[in-house]
């Protein structure tokens, strides 16, 4: 089902969003998710005839839908961005010609969630992910005998080594590592990075059993595939057919994975038979979080950490990965002055520690 009205005027505020705004192809397809689900709730009524009912009852509706993996309702961060895109694309459809008479501004608001719901969707949630040996006991644990079996052990070191995203990593090509200085670079120019930033990431010290292991797969790679510098860094798998017309996976393609959703599971299906919680590769950034609370002294180490993740400020990575467990939480509370050499920092002390934090 369809309304052709509604389809001319999406297709131009989609073409706004893009060319205007500069929204991502990804965000557009979760405004076009958004759209189709509200045209969906209201029996895809003329956007004309909108009305505060409509968004009322869309809400109603909307905190009914539950997420289709968990079978749970959907989040509080789901409500908000979801109406949020609705708001928006009201507004500016209230400004097109053939709609201004028609849609009256104030009922937009209507879409609005209540104050509580709002603080609920912005609040931290509590994220699980992998610890350090855990990681490392996964990887000893995954085969390394077949040329997918090896991209996959690497796979997981170098997300490790790196912290790096899903879609920057299934886009890698190899002139982007840099062995011997010990670190990539994520080229926007071919690198799907997030805000197309150029970021050159140093391996983390995570330990040498990674940094080994994805060493022996490049040089796998350049010595027994031969492959030239604009391969794929993690090549996807070559689906053939055996002598009963079943796919085969036994080599690798020399193209890069056209999705992100091979990556996830194999990293999921990883940490699943080897008896753990299947990790996403996105947690492996709150891993690396956790080790910078052990490892960096200075406000200049944390900024350091904080550009090897790609961020401009180091408040970026400690508010969106570093919330510490409560158990740290309480160890580090209860130890507070328990030291003789434990001095009480003063305001001024503060002030500058913050100030560092921002500008080292």
């Amino acid at each position: 089902l369809f309304n052709a009205g509604n389809e001319r005027i999406k297709r131009e505020y989609f073409e706004w969003e893009k060319e205007a705004n500069g929204k991502s192809q990804k965000t557009i397809d979760n405004i076009r998710a958004a759209l189709y689900l509200f045209e969906e709730i209201t029996n895809f009524q003329d956007f004309k005839n909108f009305k505060k009912e409509f968004a009322i009852d869309f809400k109603k509706e909307l905190m009914k839908k539950k997420n289709k993996k968990t079978n749970k309702l959907v989040s509080k961060t789901y409500l908000l961005h979801t109406t949020r895109y609705l708001m928006d694309f009201f507004k500016w459809v209230s400004c097109q010609a053939g709609y201004k008479s028609k849609i009256h501004l104030p009922d937009i608001a209507y879409f609005n969630l209540s104050d509580k719901d709002k603080q609920i969707a912005n609040s931290p949630s509590d994220k699980q992910y992998p610890t350090l040996e855990q990681i490392e006991c996964v990887i000893k644990k995954m085969p390394a005998e077949t040329e997918i079996q090896k991209r996959d052990r690497a796979l997981i070191a170098f997300l490790i080594l790196t912290g790096a995203r899903v879609n920057a990593v299934a886009s890698l090509k190899m002139k982007h590592v840099f062995l011997e200085e010990g670190y990539v670079v994520q080229d926007p120019n071919d690198v799907k990075t997030k805000s197309s930033k150029k970021i050159t990431t140093y391996f983390f010290p995570v330990g040498d059993l990674f940094r080994d292991i994805f060493v022996d797969w490049v040089n796998f790679l350049k010595n027994e595939k031969h492959v030239d510098y604009d391969s794929p860094l993690f090549p996807k798998t070559h689906l053939e057919l055996d002598e009963n017309n079943q796919f085969i996976c036994e080599h690798l393609d020399g193209g890069h994975w056209q999705s992100t959703t091979p990556i996830r599971e194999i990293v999921e299906t990883a940490f699943e038979s080897a008896g753990f919680f299947r990790y996403t590769p996105h947690a492996f950034r709150n891993t690396l979080t956790q080790l910078l609370y052990e490892l960096c002294k200075t406000p200049e180490h944390l900024k350091a950490w904080s550009q090897n993740f790609g961020h401009s400020s180091p408040m970026t990575t400690v508010t969106s990965y570093g919330k510490i467990p409560l158990d740290n939480q309480g160890k580090i509370i209860k130890s507070l002055g328990t030291y003789e050499d434990d001095k009480p920092i003063t305001k001024k002390e503060l002030k500058e520690l913050l100030s560092q934090m921002e500008k080292a």
